[in-house]
């Protein structure tokens, strides 16, 4: 499903997080074993939201490192019934692992000497969040947005009205800022604003209301 997993690594500080353990990761499971062998040490394993495609494999790396596993309290509904979610899309049923902790709107998490605030951007789902990096002008933004597109909001628990007031937070930070989507290219919020056809019509529509 052409799915982005994150490694936020402080090299400083030799530590680590994996954003979104997606579907068949052992590639990255294996550079993050290589980076543990180097003495870094992964420090959590934190999740965007609860669709399938972007927890799949929190079994596989809980088992592998023994970690707190992150999320919004929001899509704890996709995380007990992550074996249905996957049978629905025609894949095998993996282990479901309950989340150690919930995110919270505007809430900083630290990675070394690296600040991380959590933007709860629902729309997508109910318990979508965007991780924040103002220092370094990056918004890891799961499903909210794409290049040139955003998330669906045709499944359980989506909202076309939140995920527009979500696209709209996202847009209003700093035009330089990188946003690494969950699927696809990374793009900027400059580029989104000029040129994103539903975060154009959404605005519109917001505009005559």
């Amino acid at each position: 499903m052409d799915n982005n997993l994150y490694l936020l690594i402080d090299h400083d500080a030799a530590e680590f997080v994996v954003i979104d353990p997606s579907m068949e990761s052992n590639t990255a499971l294996n550079r993050a074993l290589a980076l543990q062998s180097a003495g870094l040490r992964l420090i959590a394993i934190w999740n965007t939201h609860g669709h399938f495609d972007h927890i799949l494999d929190n079994a596989l790396w809980k088992r592998a490192f023994d970690v707190p596993l992150l999320m919004h309290e929001g899509d704890l509904f996709f995380v007990e019934r992550l074996r249905e979610q996957a049978l629905w899309f025609g894949f095998q049923a993996p282990d479901e692992v309950p989340p150690d902790g919930f995110f919270e709107e505007g809430q900083t998490l630290k990675v070394g000497a690296q600040s991380i605030e959590i933007l709860h951007t629902p729309g997508h789902s109910p318990g979508s969040v965007s991780f924040y990096l103002a220092e370094h002008q990056v918004c890891i933004s799961g499903d909210v947005i794409f290049k040139g597109s955003a998330g669906r909001t045709d499944l359980p628990g989506c909202s076309e009205q939140q995920l527009g007031e979500s696209l709209n937070r996202l847009l209003l930070l700093p035009e330089n800022t990188r946003l690494l989507p969950g699927h696809g290219p990374d793009t900027t919020v400059a580029h989104e604003k000029r040129t994103n056809p539903i975060y154009r019509s959404l605005s519109v529509a917001s505009n005559r209301s």
